[in-house]
């Protein structure tokens, strides 16, 4: 609790979806878009976080959520992705998510040419592309001659374990992948003074690792009152048992008392003598010589 120097992997979701699907960090993703796309001054112009659900037209149309989905004041849409684990047919998976962000455009009427660019960044902290060396990899739609068919679809595949230690030629781009590869503090502070773009998120990790931390704490100190209040519940539940017990204990040795005098009197009655009553009912010759009064 006393330590603020507190970060959290940038690959947490939600760590995430805070440094870069918040409204307040946009600076952070126009940032990261820029270096991305290698766009010279502010190209990208104003963006806004929207809703990352994609639309149902149909009941049983299938349903999916983006990660981070934004939009330009031109309407071209930013998608970002981040896969943390290996998943079954993920290029599918990038390519559905793609063409339902063009496809939600358009309403009922309206023409094809109000469609805009779709950008999906895919963020992958695992290999996916086994037949590239490279870190980052783009994908449009072409023929063989490489002539564009058309750019309303752009696909950028991000691989973090192919990214080197070692600074590269894609240097800026090259910054915002190794902040978030970062898991030691000192990786951290590091990139701070070096980077100076880089200061705003390395704060978000570190802000999100605090109040993760907090939470961590009072999840636990919360679960050690509920363990010390379960604890002294089945005491007294424990307690309860036990005195149903010693009462049941003690209502039949009442009751078995209760028979041996019964029976002691009935034999009394019979005219038996105190000796043969004591034998067959354990009472002693005194508790037999009360019976007569």
């Amino acid at each position: 609790m006393k330590n603020k120097d507190i970060f959290i992997s940038p690959l947490e979701d939600f760590a995430f979806k805070q440094i870069f699907g918040e409204q307040r960090n946009i600076d952070n993703t126009k940032a990261f878009l820029k270096a991305v796309l290698n766009l010279p001054g502010d190209e990208i112009g104003k963006l806004t976080v929207t809703n990352p659900i994609l639309k149902k037209f149909f009941r049983k149309d299938k349903s999916g959520i983006v990660d981070i989905k934004l939009e330009a004041k031109s309407g071209k849409i930013f998608h970002i992705e981040l896969q943390v684990e290996k998943k079954a047919n993920m290029r599918n998976r990038v390519l559905y998510y793609g063409a339902r962000l063009i496809g939600d455009q358009l309403k009922w009427g309206e023409d094809y040419r109000k469609l805009h660019h779709v950008v999906s960044i895919v963020i992958c902290d695992h290999i996916l592309l086994e037949e590239e060396s490279s870190y980052i990899n783009v994908y449009k739609l072409m023929n063989e001659k490489n002539r564009t068919f058309t750019d309303l679809l752009k696909v950028i595949i991000i691989e973090l374990p192919k990214l080197s230690d070692i600074e590269d030629e894609n240097g800026i781009i090259w910054r915002w992948l190794r902040f978030l590869k970062c898991k030691e503090k000192e990786e951290y502070v590091m990139l701070a003074k070096k980077y100076p773009e880089l200061k705003k998120p390395i704060e978000c990790a570190r802000r999100m690792g605090l109040i993760e931390s907090i939470r961590d704490y009072y999840f636990h100190k919360n679960l050690a009152k509920i363990d010390d209040l379960c604890l002294k519940e089945q005491w007294m539940i424990d307690g309860r048992a036990e005195g149903m017990a010693q009462g049941l204990t003690e209502g039949k040795s009442q009751g078995m008392a209760q028979e041996k005098l019964a029976v002691a009197r009935n034999a009394l009655a019979e005219g038996s003598t105190p000796d043969f009553i004591q034998k067959i009912t354990g009472l002693s010759i005194e508790e037999i010589e009360k019976l007569r009064d």
